[in-house]
C-alpha cells in the first residue's frame, strides 16, 4: 500500500444503488415540521421513502 494515501482516497468508485424501476438511487435532506430527516428518492419515477432499501 502506498504511505501516502489516505484509506478514504483508496475507494474504487461510488457504488451506484437501483431502484426496481430502473432509476438510480440518491439520497436527499428535508427539513419538516421543525426536523430534518434524510430520504432516499428514485431519480427516474420521483418515489420516496425512508431507507434506499425500500425502493429496491
Amino acid at each position: 500500500m502506498a504511505a501516502g494515501i489516505s484509506k478514504n482516497a483508496r475507494r474504487e468508485g461510488e457504488k451506484v444503488l437501483l431502484s426496481r424501476w430502473g432509476g438510480q438511487i440518491k439520497m436527499k435532506s428535508v427539513f419538516e415540521n421543525g426536523k430534518l430527516r434524510h430520504v432516499a428518492y428514485c431519480e427516474k419515477s420521483g418515489n420516496t421513502a425512508r431507507r434506499p432499501k425500500d425502493l429496491m
